[in-house]
């Protein structure tokens, strides 16, 4: 619930119990609000997100089964997947699909709508704003989102994190996914089309 305004509630379970790529295209313009403590409140507008298809896609960590990293992805949907990439920077997942089928969809980029003082702290004082949740690891970096979050539960009333509903749908470009070698010509990167905060090179349509 955002500070001032009347309450809204978070996305349940069953939400993100479906399809990953259902849940990837229509997270786009959805809220994710992290609350790290007091005047540590932060509201971004999902911009740009991956879908990963679990034992169906190559260039997901679940394609081989579940594993010590990977195995949150098999578990009950609305959990965070974090994970350490290059040894470096932290990327944000969301977890789909019924308990038991592998799924999650990669946080890319968001837009700052709350809390803009407290990410330019973690950012950068003169960082241009949409630049600030550009990227999956500037994403956790804005939001203070690491691996001590890695399966926290989205869906909990106590969950310092949570999802909400987006008001209208936005207009989506729709690409292939980056930075991966296998699987990169699956169409499964989807963002707000033609918005400053989606990560270069933007999707083609």
């Amino acid at each position: 619930m955002r500070r001032g305004a009347p309450p809204i509630a978070s996305l349940a379970r069953d939400w993100f119990a479906r399809d990953t790529t259902t849940v990837a295209q229509e997270l786009i313009g959805c809220t994710l609000v992290v609350d790290s403590g007091t005047a540590q409140r932060v509201v971004a507008r999902i911009v740009e997100a991956e879908a990963y298809l679990g034992t169906r896609d190559p260039a997901s960590h679940a394609f081989r089964g579940p594993t010590p990293r990977a195995g949150i992805m098999f578990r009950a949907p609305g959990h965070l997947y974090v994970y350490l990439s290059y040894g470096m920077h932290h990327c944000a997942n969301i977890v789909t699909e019924p308990d038991g089928v592998a799924g999650a969809v990669l946080l890319r980029a968001a837009s700052v709508e709350h809390g803009l003082d407290v990410v330019r702290a973690r950012r950068g004082a003169t960082m241009a704003m949409d630049a600030l949740l550009r990227g999956p690891g500037n994403l956790c970096r804005g939001l203070a989102l690491s691996l001590l979050d890695n399966g926290l539960d989205l869906c909990a009333a106590e969950s310092r994190v949570h999802v909400e509903p987006r008001a209208a749908t936005p207009p989506l470009s729709v690409g292939p996914r980056v930075g991966i070698t296998v699987g990169a010509g699956r169409r499964l990167r989807f963002a707000w089309r033609a918005h400053p905060a989606v990560s270069s090179p933007s999707p083609s349509r």
